[in-house]
């Protein structure tokens, strides 16, 4: 039987979170594009739980924020952290965060959101689902592809009939994580430390809230004992579905559900009831990949990074660079893409890799610096001076700059890159926990509401094609226009007369790009506009 063939403009391996996220942009944006997963979607282990502001706003501008807000643990809910000997011993140390319905947050329209895996890869899945321009192709698993100059062609078997398919793609995005076959194939390496640690992560479910929360509720408890951080438990929903993580462990261990159970009584101090759903083993790393592109096949997510999931970061990381290299792949396939625009891709978003796997691996190892002894938790004065020196350490290393991390989560930027006119201004200092308000070329362009009500930001002026702010309407824009025009670049003009936001600009002009980063910014019109909108599409 012959194979079955299929042509897509775009072909995305992998079904997680960051492929159905690239799926949903293009299809966003109006591009056709086939989504291949090996297995049928489905969640059966929560490894991420947290949106951050910056894949929220994404998720504002898919229509499916508020979806995401619901899904979410309760707005009431604390998000503080508790380091202790166990969940029902010691108290080491906290940091109380407010709730979310207690939160101002003046840099987003959107707050960081604790919603587990899930429930937010469904979520994404059927938004995915009903974009009459996305297919997805569940329990298909790609046998081996090849590349030209013209195309891309894999190879494919749908492993519940048995069928063969060929699909021939104009570029082909390799989402499929840390153990991607397309990155083993095409011989990319990745650079940095491939074991900073081999855990266990244990997902059960319990209501005994009196054993879990005898400290108040929080979002994370951090276990220590005489070896030092041994293990933490996330509360997934606020209610009765639990994380443990167990870390530090010799590589290869495992463990049955019984020895998990005794885990679990362990981090809590005391018998509880509980259910195990599933035991998962996975390797701590810090490695970014020495290249995002080969050809017409670009990689994201795992597939190119992997980092200690303490910051929250990963996921959020793929999806940012889903959406980066869905509105370069969308510019291309609609002809006004110039021929640097794909090869900006690894440019602007490998150094922010690097800039987060390194900010997670540092999160783990400062519990490398925390005393570590058998006083931990010794009913006497020699315990309680270990623990009162414990905690005096615990807050001098600013253990919550894990946790408090807008500088990255809104203040990476691209810096260096062939699509950015720099404007002369120097660039800000970077801080991991301080977001420093800018309109400057390279950077995201900062919100703020439009109006009295806080409705509309100016994040949701921007998207499928590039915008133009305007702060001044006696400032001509016709020559910018026109040279767009003359590109085929879609070119939107907002005026905008608000005081309050043309300060924060700091120009008459500026020039957004769909990915919500400035590319341009000046006073009047450039002498030579032709040149900048070739410089801002790769051409």
């Amino acid at each position: 039987m012959s194979a079955t063939e299929l042509s897509t403009p775009v072909l995305i391996i992998g079904g997680g979170p960051v492929g159905l996220a690239l799926s949903i942009d293009l299809g966003w944006r109006g591009v056709e594009c086939v989504m291949l997963e090996a297995r049928d979607g489905s969640v059966g282990h929560p490894k991420m739980n947290q949106v951050g502001n910056r894949t929220q706003e994404f998720c504002r501008r898919w229509g499916i924020g508020q979806r995401v807000r619901e899904l979410s643990i309760p707005e009431d809910f604390p998000r503080n952290i508790h380091f202790l000997t166990s969940i029902t011993g010691y108290e080491l140390g906290r940091y109380e965060f407010p709730a979310r319905q207690d939160v101002v947050q003046p840099y987003s329209p959107e707050f960081m959101q604790r919603c587990s895996q899930i429930w937010f890869d469904p979520l994404l899945r059927d938004t995915a689902a009903d974009m009459p321009n996305v297919t997805q192709l569940f329990y298909h698993r790609l046998d081996r592809f090849e590349q030209d100059g013209e195309s891309v062609t894999a190879y494919v078997t749908d492993t519940e009939s048995g069928e063969d398919k060929i699909i021939r793609a104009r570029y082909m995005v390799a989402c499929d994580g840390a153990e991607s076959q397309i990155r083993d194939e095409l011989a990319i390496e990745l650079i940095g430390d491939q074991s900073l640690s081999f855990n266990i992560n244990v997902f059960f479910k319990s209501t005994d809230h009196e054993a879990l929360f005898p400290k108040g509720r929080a979002t994370m408890q951090w276990m220590f004992n005489e070896t030092g951080m041994w293990a933490d438990i996330v509360s997934i929903n606020g209610k009765d579905l639990w994380r443990l993580s167990i870390m530090k462990l010799p590589l290869g261990t495992e463990i049955a559900e019984a020895e998990a159970g005794d885990y679990i009584r362990q981090a809590v101090g005391q018998d509880l009831e509980f259910e195990i759903y599933s035991i998962l083993p996975w390797m701590r790393r810090r490695v970014v990949a020495e290249r995002y592109q080969d050809g017409r096949i670009f990689l994201a997510g795992d597939a190119v990074h992997q980092m200690s999931p303490t910051g929250g970061f990963g996921m959020n990381t793929g999806i940012q660079e889903a959406v980066d290299i869905s509105w370069k792949l969308a510019a291309v396939l609609e002809g006004w893409g110039g021929e640097k625009l794909l090869e900006s891709y690894d440019t602007e978003r490998r150094p922010v890799a690097q800039l987060i796997t390194n900010e997670g691996a540092r999160n783990f190892t400062q519990f490398a610096k925390l005393p570590a002894g058998p006083e931990i938790d010794q009913d006497t004065p020699e315990g309680e001076a270990f623990r009162k020196e414990f905690t005096r350490i615990l807050y001098d290393l600013r253990m919550d700059r894990e946790y408090d991390t807008n500088g990255i989560v809104l203040g990476y930027r691209y810096e260096g890159s062939p699509l950015i006119v720099p404007d002369g201004t120097p660039e800000p200092e970077f801080d991991v926990m301080n977001y420093t308000v800018t309109a400057r070329p390279g950077h995201r362009a900062p919100h703020a509401w439009i109006g009295e009500s806080e409705e509309k930001s100016t994040l949701d002026l921007f998207g499928r094609g590039f915008t133009l702010l305007r702060f001044d309407p006696d400032v001509s824009v016709e020559a910018l226009v026109a040279a767009a025009a003359e590109r085929g670049v879609p070119l939107t003009v907002e005026d905008i007369d608000q005081a309050n936001i043309a300060k924060i600009y700091d120009r008459k002009l500026v020039l957004i790009r769909p990915d919500d980063h400035v590319a341009w910014r000046d006073d009047a019109c450039p002498a030579d506009a032709l040149a900048v909108i070739d410089t801002v599409r790769g051409g």
